[in-house]
């Protein structure tokens, strides 16, 4: 049979499920004989064949044998290590623990603990989701044949089909609770919508179930369908007796609430929080409210991300960035027979204070000179952190590695050896993500193709574009399986070097530097035409052996100055209209993710009107004009004619509503949010209205975006005030 894989994960034990969309159109279930390795290492190699023979070991185990692996990273050698073959793969993690504690801790290493085993199976297999294969049975084996290619642009995607279940709750308090009855249900396709409010909760569960099933669809949406819709549904369904007839999957199996609670974690300075999932086996079911990849790039970009890093759609709709990149590197890995360790060794190498002194700069800041400039060039390097971990062969395992010491290949300022002999787990696996995203680029930009072609390469570029960002960070994190922190140094002085470089170029050729950041640098020179702008760039990329993009000239570019202190400069803080009339904004309100709608549609109104002026003087001129469209806002928001769901503010709450000790807008609709049923957890996002500003009483500052209604009383003055702070921001450099 010929189809496309849709979704796996483990069956009974030694068996591995996979669903095929088949070009027939239909959803087929196949069963593969399969289990996982296990991989332990020791000191004393000679006792780990009685390992296998341990009475507490045995009874998870099938088979072992020696085998010939690199047990680390930096190793040039491969070792003998003892493979076990783990009957059931989802006591992988159990056999693991019980051989750590067989004995004193680092006695045994254990490799391969905490890779999924469906992403195992893909690896083995040479797989991916959504690639397109011929299938058949071989006894109790599945025999495959490739037919796609992941390097491939312009693949082809079975179709699918999907609906969205949508949910109404009959609620007996301010918010929904478990507790509460349903009122409806209803099940979103294409062509309509299937409402389900007949007869008694029972009745309408089962008539979920039936519709689901008739309809048979791939993908099932929802809106927070894992932290609130399908484990209410199936609480429901245990409350009416019949939990083990609501079922939603092919495998026609109970919905099993999750049996691990979300997790709060910190991330670039901030605490998130990521619900536990509900899978349905044999569907894809896609949690909107849960799904940073589908928000930002919709499911174009879904399947790209899943099909390179080969993880099922299911995880990697849910899945961070890093945790993507890191399914891309075990791929890399189990190709070069090199093993995953559980728990990361890779200790930095010592560094005098001098060697610490040069190397823990980070990345290339020219700080703006604050004001307005017009006729301001920017450039672009392309994917330049990614660009450089592949062209200098940057990772973990080849910065100061022990086999070069003479190498040629040297990072900057700190005068580091980098591996010559072999190329990185990291570079290898920024090969494809460069490659395909460069690719990508040039066919959205081909006027030969479509508008909704263009569309689907921009969604699969951008998740590229996520993961070349994230791969950077990646290098350095604790967490990483061969990341080094050696490595993250190495490619901040790379990129110093490579953005110097491109300052001095641009300063020989007559161009004054007025920012830079990282990959960017804007520049100015009295009278220059468009052929000075790309003599420039060839000059700089032929001294700096990196690609440059031109992004354009602005008609006219503001820097900002810091909120706290005015005389300090802020890199990513400013915006400017290029000479094609396009706004560029970072750092501003407008950018923002907690900015009231309200506020953003009016500082957008006002640069959109500045995006006219050709020149700062006719921004100035416009200045009057802004101010009018201020005016309309604030005589909306003083005369209540603004419905308080424009003014939602919206945070990522640092702790539990208990723990907050001061009167804070958060703790407020935190707190009020807690009292009416809901449970929160540091990290969650919530909205909230400003009622009373000046309010002592943590109730009555805010109203929570769940408890508000068009009757809401906001409080006027505190917004008119936060309204004209955000138009301060693009009006005040013009004054």
């Amino acid at each position: 049979m010929r189809g496309w894989i849709l979704d796996l994960y483990p069956g009974d034990p030694g068996q591995m499920v996979v669903w095929m969309k088949g070009e027939d159109g239909k959803a087929h279930r196949f069963v593969d004989s399969w289990t996982p390795s296990l991989f332990v290492a020791s000191k004393s190699t000679k006792e780990l064949p009685s390992l296998a023979k341990a009475r507490e070991i045995e009874p998870y185990i099938e088979g072992s044998s020696l085998v010939r692996k690199y047990e680390r990273i930096i190793d040039q050698y491969r070792s003998d290590i003892l493979e076990l073959k783990v009957k059931d793969a989802l006591k992988l993690p159990l056999l693991a623990s019980i051989i750590e504690r067989s004995k004193p801790f680092g006695y045994y290493r254990l490799y391969n603990v905490d890779v999924p085993p469906a992403q195992s199976y893909l690896y083995q297999r040479d797989l991916f989701p959504l690639a397109r294969c011929e299938i058949e049975h071989r006894g109790p084996s599945l025999s495959w044949v490739l037919k796609d290619d992941v390097w491939d642009c312009d693949y082809a995607v079975p179709p699918l089909s999907s609906v969205e279940i949508l949910v109404d709750v009959e609620r007996q308090g301010s918010l929904p609770s478990e507790s509460d009855a349903i009122l409806s249900l209803a099940v979103k396709k294409d062509d309509g919508k299937i409402v389900l409010d007949n007869g008694n909760e029972a009745d309408k569960i089962l008539s979920l179930v039936r519709v689901v099933r008739e309809l048979d669809p791939d993908f099932i949406f929802t809106d927070g369908g894992d932290s609130f819709i399908l484990p209410y549904l199936a609480r429901r369904a245990q409350a009416c007796g019949i939990g083990e007839e609501f079922s939603l999957d092919r495998e026609r199996s109970p919905v099993q609430l999750p049996t691990r609670p979300g997790t709060s974690y910190f991330s670039y300075g901030k605490v998130l929080y990521k619900p536990s999932t509900v899978k349905l086996k044999g569907r894809v079911h896609l949690d909107l409210a849960n799904s940073f990849v589908c928000a930002d790039t919709g499911l174009h970009g879904l399947f790209e991300l899943s099909r390179i890093c080969r993880m099922p759609l299911h995880t990697s709709s849910r899945a961070t960035i890093g945790r993507a990149l890191s399914s891309l590197q075990f791929y890399n890995a189990y190709k070069q027979d090199l093993l995953v360790p559980w728990k990361p060794t890779l200790a930095e190498t010592p560094k005098n204070r001098l060697e610490l002194l040069v190397a823990d700069r980070g990345g290339f800041t020219f700080e703006p000179r604050l004001g307005l400039y017009e006729d301001l060039a920017e450039y672009d390097f392309s994917s330049l952190y990614p660009n450089i971990m592949l062209k200098k062969n940057i990772s973990g395992e080849t910065v100061r590695c022990g086999c070069c010491p003479e190498s040629s290949n040297r990072v900057p300022e700190l005068d580091w050896n980098v591996c010559q002999r072999r190329t990185g787990i990291v570079p290898k696996s920024m090969e494809i993500v460069v490659g395909k995203r460069l690719r990508y680029k040039k066919l959205k930009n081909d006027a030969t193709k479509t508008p909704e072609e263009r569309a689907r390469y921009d969604a699969r570029q951008v998740a590229l574009k996520w993961i070349g960002v994230t791969s950077f960070g990646y290098l350095g994190h604790a967490n990483a399986k061969f990341g080094r922190i050696d490595a993250h140094i190495a490619v901040c002085a790379w990129d110093r070097a490579i953005l110097l470089g491109a300052a001095r170029v641009a300063e020989t050729h007559g161009f004054r530097v007025i920012h830079g950041i990282v990959d960017s640098l804007w520049v100015k020179k009295e009278g220059a035409r468009d052929a000075d702008y790309l003599a420039l760039k060839d000059e700089i990329e032929a001294q700096t052996k990196f690609n440059l993009s031109f992004e354009g000239v602005y008609k006219w570019i503001a820097f900002l100055p810091s909120k706290m202190n005015p005389s300090l400069p802020v890199a990513t803080r400013y915006f400017g209209a290029y000479r094609s009339g396009e706004l560029k904004i970072r750092g501003i309100e407008a950018r923002r993710h907690d900015t009231p709608v309200l506020f953003t549609r009016c500082q957008m109104e006002i640069l959109t009107l500045l995006a006219k002026a050709n020149s700062i003087e006719e921004a100035k001129a416009l200045i009057p004009e802004c101010r009018d469209i201020v005016g309309k806002y604030v005589d909306a928001i003083l005369k209540h004619e603004v419905s308080p769901s424009e003014l939602v503010i919206t945070r990522n709450i640092s702790r539990a509503p208990s723990e907050y000790r001061t009167n804070t807008l958060e703790a407020s609709a935190a707190s009020q949010l807690a009292e009416a049923g809901r449970e929160l957890h540091a990290g969650e996002s919530i909205g909230y209205v400003i009622t009373s500003h000046r309010s002592r009483a943590r109730k009555f500052r805010t109203a929570p975006q769940e408890l508000i209604s068009e009757d809401t009383h906001y409080d006027a003055g505190r917004y008119v005030e936060l309204l004209e702070a955000a138009c301060k921001t693009v009006l005040e450099p013009f004054a």
